[in-house]
């Protein structure tokens, strides 16, 4: 007999995407240091000019978001698909 943990990474693989690639937690990683480096140096362009514009900051962080979404979306539909494969 299969115990418990085997037979659930056996059946029901969601979530378990995550783990399988390092370049993608290293890919997810850089894109948030990329976004807090662009908001930063944003504050810093404003802070020096003067200016207070926290729309900017919001259109710059949505921007390089916008690339995470993407995959997000791709994850999603996996874990969706992998779902009714077990159901």
């Amino acid at each position: 007999a299969k115990s418990g943990t085997s037979r659930v990474l056996e059946t029901c693989p969601v979530g378990l995407e995550q783990f399988l690639s390092s370049k993608r937690v290293r890919d997810t990683k850089s894109n948030r240091r990329e976004v807090i480096r662009l908001v930063l140096m944003e504050q810093w362009r404003q802070r020096t000019a003067g200016v207070n514009d926290p729309e900017q900051l919001a259109r710059l962080s949505l921007m390089k978001s916008a690339e995470a979404s993407v995959v997000a979306q791709k994850r999603g539909k996996f874990q969706e698909m992998a779902k009714k494969m077990h159901e």
